[in-house]
């Protein structure tokens, strides 16, 4: 895109495009306001049966709720953090905002009445989801949240907030002590893209500093002052991932990990803190000390880029220690604050205006930590060129931040001279196509995102293929479009009308590739005894091109047959007769398909019967043949 800064008028304008313009009832247009900022919020999709929608007569409430699911990535060595599942409980506001702080606690205290079960008059879907709640509320751990979150077109106004804070404080009282508020509005997803205008953001902080060299603060913070400055940094931005985000955005992302040794050392022996932890680094546009002799420094600008989880961690532990209600007196508690108090975390404050020397800050002190080189190039030297390549050669604008696409199109619009692009897709998108087709990963695909970022498991195998010397790249990306176009052609996801696509679309992405690896290994002319990734890639642009006439229709033509039988009741080849979808998922049709092993001759035997007759039976009438003389042709 251009340097043109794109003002958030201008991208608010162009989100709401399909929503206002649309000829919906009000209800219909809220619902949609809804999910398609929480997904953008969140980085999902709402295809999951996690995504629950539940607005309307008899909600409690809740508009949204969405389970976000501890996403460890078995493939990969990580060290000893954990993640919990975390219930994200939506009221949502369409057009118009909260109407002051009053709004707010009234709305956030109907909600917190529903989940104590005082609200007697819900809808089924409210009802069940309630349930759900309940049962997550008794099996809970110390990692697992409910964070009620509060969606709006604008932010809500900061001396409203204040509310959000009560709302927290009875939700830690009367739901669930490790209970959280958020905001999240347009303005949220506005200020996570490149090239805007934002803000000055001023934020003091308590320590002890001294100035190592021009724009570098060393020191100390104790545990309470770093408490109070992320409480205050909450307040004045309603966010506090905002911390996380911004110029290093892209390396450490919106992480919500709780790593164990800091959080058993923040409760066992937090005055110990800083004699086990490396330590957080700040990174500000600049910094003052407000008086100049005291030990209060105003950073401007800030943002964490090294110590998230720390921050994090400090920040969960410390809210649920220091803010779990209740008025009488605990001994046990009370020491835990007074070590506590003498508890503190070394603290450098960096000032810097330069990409690049942001970049080799975020770089560098993280080299000793568990972050790894990846999380730091791989937006870079990676999905940046392949976005580039696929605008060249394509002519597809390929989304690499959320919400990208929208101030693209709000560009295009400002600038009609320009060429628009022909279609707009997630790239993560694609990288999940790509390992569910190619790599048959269909189960982790649906299942965990965690394998296919960077630093997973799947996407380092992705990036270091070297199939006959070619490396991965934007063809392969163009060739998962192609296939990922056809399952949305045919209405596969959430709201398909055909019950056996709603679930099935990781599935006919392995599918459909299974097909044409039986082509290829059948058709002697193509000299292919193994069949690498790149030359599938290769495949598909072939049957995809102009001259296939619909080569990649027909493989489809045949695929949805095979998986609407899979999925039906009653047949013999189904998912339902399955051992594993019995016994080991107890029936749970989401759950079966999001196992790692799906596929497998240990976990769906009759699938893997299935897809071989349905071979048989393609070849048998021609199929093949069709799509042998396009590939031989190509």
């Amino acid at each position: 895109m251009s340097s043109d800064k794109l003002t958030y008028e201008q991208f608010r304008s162009e989100w709401l495009t399909n929503i206002s313009h649309a000829n919906l009832s009000p209800l219909d247009k809220g619902r949609r306001f809804a999910s398609k900022l929480v997904t953008q919020w969140l980085g999902i999709t709402t295809d999951d049966d996690d995504f629950v929608v539940c607005d309307g007569s008899g909600d409690g409430g809740i508009d949204i709720a969405y389970l976000q699911r501890s996403d460890n990535d078995p493939g990969s060595h990580r060290d000893n953090s954990v993640e919990g599942d975390v219930w994200y409980l939506v009221q949502s506001k369409y057009g118009t905002s909260f109407g002051g702080s009053d709004s707010i606690f009234t709305e956030g205290s109907k909600i917190i009445s529903t989940l104590q079960g005082s609200n007697k008059n819900l809808s089924e879907d409210s009802r069940h989801l309630l349930q759900k709640l309940d049962s997550f509320r008794q099996q809970a751990s110390e990692a697992d949240r409910i964070v009620l979150v509060f969606a709006t077109t604008d932010p809500i106004a900061q001396q409203d907030r204040q509310a959000l804070e009560k709302i927290k404080d009875l939700g830690k009282k009367y739901v669930i002590p490790s209970f959280d508020v958020e905001e999240v509005s347009l303005r949220t997803i506005w200020e996570t893209l490149d090239d805007v205008e934002l803000a000055k953001l001023s934020t003091p902080i308590k320590g002890q500093f001294v100035e190592q060299s021009d724009g570098l603060l060393v020191g100390t913070v104790s545990l309470m002052d770093l408490f109070s400055f992320l409480k205050s940094y909450q307040i004045q931005t309603g966010n506090l991932d905002k911390l996380y985000e911004r110029n290093v955005r892209k390396f450490l992302g919106n992480r919500r990990k709780i790593n164990k040794g800091i959080t058993s050392t923040l409760n066992e022996n937090p005055d110990k803190f800083g004699l086990y932890n490396n330590g957080i680094t700040i990174l500000v546009s600049g910094y003052s000390k407000s008086p100049p002799d005291s030990g209060t420094v105003v950073m401007h600008d800030p943002y964490v880029v090294n110590g998230c989880q720390t921050t994090r961690t400090i920040w969960q532990v410390l809210d649920v220690k220091l803010n779990p209600g209740g008025t009488g007196q605990d001994t046990a508690s009370r020491d835990w604050e007074e070590k506590a108090r003498r508890g503190g975390v070394v603290t450098k404050i960096v000032r810097s205006e330069y990409e690049a020397e942001i970049k080799n800050i975020t770089r560098f002190t993280n080299s000793q930590n568990s972050v790894r080189e990846q999380d730091f190039i791989a937006l870079d030297s990676g999905f940046r060129n392949w976005a580039k390549e696929m605008a060249r050669d394509y002519h597809i604008f390929l989304e690499i931040q959320r919400g990208g696409t929208e101030p693209r199109k709000a560009w295009e619009k400002q600038h009609p001279e320009e060429e628009s692009y022909k279609d707009y897709v997630n790239a993560f998108d694609l990288i999940k196509v790509y390992g569910a087709g190619w790599m048959a990963k269909l189960g982790l695909a649906f299942g965990k995102n965690a394998p296919f970022l960077p630093n997973g498991s799947i996407y380092e195998r992705i990036l270091s293929r070297q199939d006959d010397d070619q490396a991965f790249g934007p063809q392969d990306l163009y060739a998962a479009y192609k296939i990922k176009c056809l399952a949305d052609g045919i209405g596969f996801g959430r709201n398909a009308t055909n019950s056996s696509r709603r679930l099935t679309r990781f599935l006919f992405y392995y599918v459909i590739m299974q097909m044409l690896r039986e082509v290829i290994l059948l058709t002697p002319q193509l000299g292919q005894s193994a069949i690498t990734e790149s030359f599938l890639t290769s495949a598909v642009l072939k049957l995809a091109s102009s001259d296939a006439e619909g080569g990649l229709d027909k493989l489809s033509e045949g695929a949805v047959p095979l998986l609407d039988q899979y999925l039906a009741v009653g047949k013999q080849n189904s998912a339902h007769n399955e051992t594993a979808f019995k016994e080991t998922h107890n029936g749970n049709l989401n759950a079966f398909l999001k196992s790692e092993n799906l596929a497998s001759e240990s976990h769906s035997p009759l699938l893997v019967q299935a897809l071989a007759l349905h071979n048989t039976a393609f070849n048998m009438f021609g199929g093949r043949e069709e799509i042998a003389e396009i590939l031989i042709a190509g």
